[in-house]
């Protein structure tokens, strides 16, 4: 692959990725609450296919406690009562259309701006898997994952366009805890971290030079085969034993390759976050990674050194948002 693939737009309710499997009629729609757990990104193990025609390149995920709340009710009319309506109206008449649902839905999201960074392929999971819910569960989690993640879209200039995913986030926000998430968006390895530690989200002070997707993809050319074997034979093995400090290890080398680089450079030449991070993983934090391509630094602080991590960002002036990581994934309630 040369480079990035052309942005492609997509139509309002048609549905790529298909077939799609489904079986029976589907049930009368119920009146559904979901609460969805945010994900960070860590890292992406090959842009190249990230940035491809289809969804994949794989990926570090990890489910945090920072929630959207969604209320799916049934209705003869779709209403979008939300801040961006457009991608989440696509999503579900591309699986009203799969799952051949004539009806509607009113669909709210009363937490949607209290969120620290862009949450769409959250809203977007969120809101499929309610109405896969809603409609007796007719999807698996497999495909449901399929369903959103061939579907994602933004909205650019009034058109709705593509959006590239490595289904990572989409994963890590249905099952929580720690994820690793293969091409064609297989998960490899899901974690929970221990409970009792935190975790501290720092965004950067300096604004973001244009992010050059063309230049990830080049380098991923050339360290994709590094990161591969990194996730496999050190980060996956970590993950299995719960083994934070050698996860740790990993996750920060995963920092310095690659497509990370170019996201994390393009803050200021990237050298506040990777003293920033250098500096939390020697007195306090085993994690440290920076979230998808926002400068969003990310820290894990085991029970018991949290007022040292937070004493390290405090004298450095810098925000912070205080969590924890969330290992129960999404939850759906349904009611008459």
């Amino acid at each position: 692959m040369d480079g990035v693939m052309e942005e492609q737009m997509v139509h309002l309710g048609e549905p790529v990725g298909g077939p799609y499997p489904t079986s029976g009629k589907i049930e009368e729609a119920k009146v559904t609450s979901v609460r969805v757990p945010l994900c960070l990104d860590l890292a992406t193990i090959d842009s190249t296919m990230k940035y491809s025609s289809t969804p994949g390149g794989g990926g570090i995920g990890l489910a945090v406690d920072l929630h959207l709340s969604l209320k799916l009710t049934p209705a003869s009319e779709w209403q979008f009562q939300l801040r961006t309506p457009r991608p989440v109206e696509h999503m579900c008449k591309c699986l009203a259309s799969i799952l051949h649902y004539e009806g509607a839905y009113v669909i709210t999201s009363p937490d949607e701006d209290a969120v620290p960074f862009d949450a769409t392929p959250e809203l977007l999971t969120g809101v499929a898997a309610g109405m896969n819910a809603s409609l007796g569960r007719k999807l698996g989690q497999r495909e449901l994952r399929r369903v959103v993640s061939y579907n994602l879209a933004r909205e650019k200039d009034g058109l709705l366009m593509k959006r590239p995913d490595t289904g990572v986030r989409v994963a890590g926000s249905l099952f929580g805890g720690l994820m690793v998430v293969t091409d064609e968006l297989e998960i490899a390895c899901r974690t929970p971290l221990p409970e009792g530690g935190s975790i501290i989200l720092i965004p950067p002070n300096s604004n973001p030079d244009v992010l050059e997707a063309d230049r990830m993809v080049q380098i991923d050319q050339k360290d994709r085969e590094k990161k591969a074997l990194e996730v496999l034979m050190k980060l996956m093995p970590a993950a299995i034993k719960s083994d934070v400090a050698k996860m740790g290890d990993s996750i920060y080398r995963l920092q310095l390759l690659g497509s990370k680089v170019a996201e994390i450079r393009r803050f200021g030449g990237g050298n506040d976050i990777y003293r920033l991070m250098s500096t939390l993983r020697v007195k306090c934090c085993p994690i440290v990674g920076v979230h998808d391509d926002t400068g969003i630094v990310a820290a894990y602080a085991k029970e018991g050194s949290l007022d040292n991590c937070l004493s390290v960002i405090d004298d450095l002036r810098l925000q912070r948002v205080l969590t924890k990581p969330d290992a129960r994934g999404m939850k759906i309630a349904l009611s008459l």
